[in-house]
């Protein structure tokens, strides 16, 4: 056992973190010893830290359901793609972020993250290498605001693959708008998921309540008030792009006029300008 040996693979590795969440877990403490005081009970129990759980578990199966390599720590979620056998991954692996975004937003929580490829042990109970380390330090350091950002090393490698055709057809397209630019960081365009989604109303309200609740809340908090604010600005930008191109992408669900201008009416002028 001493003299195992443990080999590099190529990986692509995800690092995700909950944005503002050191302050969620004092709230929870203090909600579950207000809840023993009040009602005398033998335990402590939050409601909101039942409801945070419950809401990284349904996470949590969405990954075992794609079978990706994932560890948990904390707030944290460290997820490997194993793309050697299937390019098609490296596509996948953003939808299926997006999808974990919006489970946790639903819920009021906002991820922020990095995206990485390269060299990599990949063992179980075991994650060993550059790439995660890249991502760790592309949430801190670059992501600030609640997106995931992605690597020069990731995005060279996705740009390759389409342009020799590796990946399907199908994955190009949605490459091109899944991808944002701002500068020199390329980051994921997380409004994507709502593309090709029959509950886009509904989630659209979803985030635009919580987005405008999280920024009453932070009113006296600059550094946390402006994620919220790019968010917002984020979200209306989606809006205009859907209306303007993203809808005709659409094959299940065709927005009718009604519906268009309640989509228009959920952009965020409050704090956005």
């Amino acid at each position: 056992m001493a003299n195992e040996q443990y080999i590099y693979q190529n990986r692509a590795v995800v690092f995700l973190d909950i944005l503002g969440f050191h302050a969620k877990l004092v709230e929870f403490q203090n909600e579950a010893i207000k809840n023993k005081e009040e009602e005398d009970s033998e335990f402590y129990i939050s409601k909101a830290v039942n409801e945070f759980i419950n809401t990284f578990k349904s996470v949590v199966s969405i990954l075992d359901e794609k079978d990706f390599t994932y560890y948990l720590f904390s707030d944290n979620i460290c997820i490997t793609i194993d793309f050697e056998a299937n390019r098609d991954l490296l596509i996948d692996i953003l939808n299926t972020i997006n999808d974990l975004f919006f489970k946790f937003a639903q819920k009021g929580y906002f991820l922020r993250g990095g995206l990485d490829v390269g060299k990599f042990i990949d063992e179980k109970e075991i994650a060993v290498g550059v790439p995660l380390a890249c991502a760790v330090t592309l949430e801190k350091d670059v992501a600030i605001y609640p997106r995931i950002v992605l690597s020069p090393n990731y995005t060279k490698l996705l740009d390759n693959y389409a342009e020799n055709n590796l990946i399907s057809e199908n994955y190009i397209i949605q490459k091109n708008y899944l991808i944002k630019q701002h500068c020199e960081v390329s980051y994921l365009n997380t409004f994507f998921y709502l593309v090709n989604n029959e509950n886009i109303i509904e989630l659209l309200e979803t985030m635009h309540s919580s987005i405008l609740q999280n920024l009453a809340l932070n009113q006296t908090k600059e550094k946390i008030a402006i994620k919220y604010e790019w968010l917002a600005r984020e979200l209306n930008q989606f809006i205009d792009d859907y209306l303007n191109e993203m809808m005709f992408l659409e094959k299940d669900f065709v927005p009718d006029n009604e519906e268009i201008e309640k989509i228009k009416s959920l952009k965020i002028t409050e704090y956005a300008e």
